[in-house]
């Protein structure tokens, strides 16, 4: 007997020891994914990240034989849009559940050095029962949430979807459980605008010296505001939302004396830029169906063509006031399967032209314009892209056939709006496979 009490003490001790070692759940969750990509194009285009990018067919000029000297057939492998994120479950603070989200992938400086570590994320929540609080850096609030399209591209169906992680402060307040209100503070990081980098003259010339910067937002000491509302039944999705925006294109202008004495004047003119967004979406079982329109002004940071032009000019100065390019994007995507899926995405943007008239710095026969920004000379752009794609377990291969097609004003500028009088398209066909493992 006494044997069996033993045996069994011994039980229990090592029942509760084994219950008393257990490991905690862990407050970090690792995610992430390899991918990697072949694709082939037939023009070259406007792109980033070892050109696995692509936005639109860059349009450069044509040869002796008028042959488009970007119309060249090119190819890729690349693997440098793999990405590694943890999420992390942290404490209640101020009532709050707190979560923080940090994300990488190898994407780098797009432009100068795209093949680093860089941040796509880093973000901490505040969740309480009917708000939410942001901080950090995450999607610019014009992504929409989980309304994006479900492409092959790495583009996420950019130009026609706005593209763009941005630092901001942003609060959700949901009245219920079917509407979300939100309201944002957004700058300027990876996604900037474009300003005048040096003014030497008020001449086109002079202004040339045009590029992209985040100085530009901060310069005008103003952040991007954005609100949005939001419906959503489970199934369907209904939103809308509106952004104002300001940057200081320069921080003095110029004005020229006697034809040697250069004198500057300090600037505090704007660039403000208002525009609106709508989405929608509807999933049912193994289909999905999402839209979006977006019209705007100056959006360049968003990644859609368009930016602004100089509308007058104090010639004792230099002194310089604009007006904002107008762009119209839309998209459609529709997704159907679950291990098998064929997907579909349509999209089509189109320059408006500029609100007001633009200064003439040449004359009525030759006019001359200083336009900075995302290729505004762009007119239109559509994009058609099906895929067919194969997703078992951790895996998922995709094949895209993708055509986007460009079309680039040519000759005279019209002062009145910006737009040109005639145009050449440029049109690139891209077959791309994939291979995303999911980890």
């Amino acid at each position: 007997m006494k044997k069996i009490i033993t045996v069994l003490l011994l039980f229990c001790s090592i029942v509760i020891y084994s219950q008393e070692t257990k490991p905690k759940e862990s407050p970090f969750e690792f995610y992430g994914f390899i991918r990697f990509e072949a694709f082939s194009d037939s023009y070259k285009g406007l792109n980033a990240a070892n050109e696995q990018f692509f936005l639109f067919p860059l349009f450069v000029g044509v040869d002796a034989n008028g042959k488009h000297i970007n119309q060249t057939p090119t190819y890729n492998f690349s693997s440098m849009a793999s990405r590694l994120g943890v999420r992390i479950i942290g404490p209640e603070i101020f009532k709050a559940k707190t979560s923080a989200n940090v994300e990488a992938d190898f994407a780098g400086d797009l432009a100068s050095n795209p093949a680093m570590l860089r941040v796509r994320q880093a973000n901490a929540v505040f969740n309480w029962q009917r708000s939410m609080l942001l901080v950090g850096q995450t999607w610019h609030p014009f992504w929409s949430g989980k309304v994006f399209p479900t492409v092959g591209g790495l583009n996420t169906g950019a130009p026609f979807q706005p593209f763009n992680r941005s630092p901001q402060i942003r609060y959700d307040y949901r009245p219920d459980n079917k509407f979300i209100l939100s309201a944002a503070l957004v700058s300027e990081f990876q996604y900037k605008s474009y300003g005048f980098s040096r003014i030497d003259s008020v001449c086109p010339k002079g202004l040339a010296f045009c590029d992209k910067s985040e100085s530009f937002s901060r310069n005008a000491n103003i952040p991007e505001m954005v609100v949005n509302i939001e419906m959503n039944n489970g199934r369907f999705t209904l939103g809308a939302g509106a952004s104002l925006k300001y940057i200081k294109p320069t921080l003095y202008t110029v004005a020229i004396v006697n034809k040697n004495e250069v004198k500057k004047y300090v600037t505090d003119e704007l660039v403000q830029a208002v525009s609106f967004v709508g989405y929608t979406q509807y999933a049912k079982k193994m289909f999905v169906i999402r839209a979006k329109a977006v019209l705007g002004q100056n959006m360049a940071h968003l990644n859609i063509p368009g930016g602004y032009g100089v509308k007058s000019v104090d010639r004792t100065t230099g002194a310089m006031t604009y007006t904002p390019y107008n762009s119209f994007t839309t998209f459609i995507n529709a997704v159907y399967g679950k291990k098998y899926q064929v997907g579909f995405f349509g999209g089509y943007m189109k320059n408006l032209g500029t609100t007001d008239a633009l200064y003439n710095f040449g004359t009525v026969t030759a006019p001359a314009t200083v336009t900075p920004g995302l290729m505004p000379q762009i007119a239109s752009i559509y994009r058609i892209a099906p895929a067919l794609a194969v997703n078992i377990s951790k895996v998922r291969l995709v094949a895209e056939y993708e055509i986007t097609s460009a079309r680039y004003g040519l000759g005279s500028i019209s002062t009145s709006d910006g737009l040109y009088k005639s145009s050449v398209d440029a049109t690139n066909h891209r077959i791309q496979l994939m291979l995303v493992y999911l980890f």
